[in-house]
């Protein structure tokens, strides 16, 4: 047995290497040239896909080009929502209060199914169709509700009421403040503090009554008015807990137009950070004010530019439908015109929705790619007013005032806790970190220099205009960028 076993196990790999070349040297006998087939075949295909891949690749790296570099976002009004849509509604006598935001009491195709029995609020309907309608859209489309706030009455504005805009524009606007006020990045007024406590108390009463949803995200200028303006308006609302917290972000591109009037030129990072330690910088906000230039101003074609390139940032990066923008009335001027929107002045401390329609679509953007200002030279400044002997002696050196002088008094600082961090912009760059400092106590404001303060409109229930068509939300053609043939004509106070 054990030779058998050894003999079998010294046998076996002799065998099967015998049985292995018999099987190769039969398969070649049979198939002579299928060796040499082979190996030409493979000698052609390797050059072939090689020569290929050169061919190929730049008509592979030319389409790359234009699914990501080739394509550019187009705005436009949505018409038929809001009375300041209509021709016929005058700007000069619009309340946003007593007439419910501008929205229209009208019947919308999602109302059989959403409110069949018409028991919910007009804000509810709204918002069940922009949801809806958001829904219901191609990948590249989306809606937003814009709530365009203007800023409060602040020293500036009252300066250029009482010395008129001529004076104003060639030579008070330059001063940082006269022996009474100071004007250089305006404070708010305890007429601009009025106006926003008003738009406080609208809110929380359509939240309250009208169900409606407080905006999703909060962006704010730079300027410390809106800083107020915007804190004393959403600050302390009673929210509804769905709804995310208010931490406001500060963006520069929401600023005013850039202009040579000392109101527009911004205070440090450091400052406003003082003011609000909680609220969020957009990624690489700049400590000191890079844009502002004496003597010099933004121009219209450069305004429209930047606030195009404020709707493509907010578009792209911020997902939320309902938002707030807290702006100057030059700035929500030129986002009116930028989407087509019919021309639409508001007043210190007033606010307007619109429907925006973005749209991604193919091909190269016919606007220039915004870098930054473009300016032209301010076409008159005067040495001394124009009129008006007995105006206050003008001083330039007073000085911006201290933090503590000018927070404008409320329930609240304008941010007095630490909040949760939420989801930040570009696709979602960091925020810019400063170490949370406490906020400064509020000091009582001085009194107005310049009285000038009305009783703010009470809130009175908004009209009903029993609008029962659906009017289409395509009724414009996508505009474009408008142009201004004075172009360097300096802008007004705002």
């Amino acid at each position: 047995m054990e030779d058998q076993e050894s003999l079998l196990g010294d046998s076996r790999p002799y065998s099967n290497g015998r049985l292995r070349n018999g099987i190769a040297n039969a398969y070649q006998y049979a198939y002579p040239n299928r060796q040499r087939a082979g190996f030409w075949r493979i000698s052609l295909i390797v050059p072939c896909l090689f020569l290929a891949t050169l061919f190929l690749t730049p008509f592979y790296m030319m389409n790359n080009k234009v699914q990501s570099k080739g394509r550019h976002m187009e705005f436009r009004n949505v018409v038929g929502y809001f009375l300041q849509d209509d021709q016929n509604t005058d700007s000069e006598t619009f309340n946003y209060t007593a007439m419910n935001f501008g929205l229209k009491d009208r019947v919308y195709d999602t109302d059989a199914e959403f409110d069949p029995e018409r028991q919910k609020t007009q804000w509810e309907r709204f918002e069940n169709h922009i949801v809806k309608l958001n829904n219901q859209t191609p990948a590249n489309v989306q809606y937003k509700v814009l709530y365009l706030g203007r800023h409060g009455e602040g020293y500036h504005n009252i300066k250029e009421t009482e010395v008129g805009k001529e004076a104003w524009d060639c030579y008070w606007s330059h001063l940082d403040g006269d022996a009474n006020s100071t004007w250089a990045d305006s404070n708010l007024a305890s007429t601009g503090v009025a106006q926003a406590l008003v738009a406080n108390n609208f809110w929380q009463t359509l939240i309250t009554t009208q169900k409606i949803s407080p905006p999703q995200s909060y962006y704010v200028s730079p300027l410390t008015r809106c800083l107020e303006t915007c804190s004393l308006t959403f600050s302390n609302l009673t929210l509804p807990p769905s709804s995310p917290p208010f931490i406001p972000i500060i963006k520069e591109l929401l600023r005013e137009g850039i202009s040579s009037h000392t109101c527009d030129r911004r205070r440090s990072k450091t400052y406003i950070h003082s003011l609000a330690p909680t609220w969020q910088f957009e990624s690489k906000f700049p400590e000191e004010d890079p844009h502002w230039r004496a003597n010099y101003s933004e121009t219209h074609d450069a305004e429209n530019h930047r606030f195009k390139a404020l709707l493509d940032d907010i578009f792209t990066n911020d997902n939320n439908t309902f938002i707030s923008l807290s702006s100057h009335s030059g700035a929500i001027n030129t986002i009116l015109r930028v989407i087509g929107h019919r021309t639409f002045s508001l007043k210190t401390g007033a606010v307007i929705p619109v429907i925006i329609k973005g749209q991604s679509v193919l091909g190269a953007d016919p606007n220039p790619i915004y870098k930054g200002p473009v300016y032209a030279k301010d076409p008159k400044i005067c040495s001394a007013p124009p009129s008006a002997s007995d105006t206050p002696k003008p001083v330039n050196d007073i000085g911006l005032q201290k933090p503590a002088e000018i927070i404008p008094p409320s329930s609240q600082p304008l941010a007095s806790e630490p909040a949760d961090q939420i989801p930040s912009a570009e696709p979602n760059p960091p925020t810019d970190s400063i170490p949370l400092t406490e906020p400064i106590d509020p000091a009582p404001m001085e009194a107005n220099p310049h009285p000038t303060e009305q009783n703010p409109p009470p809130i009175e229930a908004a009209p009903s205009t029993d609008i029962a068509e659906n009017p289409s939300t395509d009724s414009i053609p996508a505009p474009a960028l408008p142009t201004n043939q004075d172009s360097n004509a300096p802008p007004s106070a705002r």
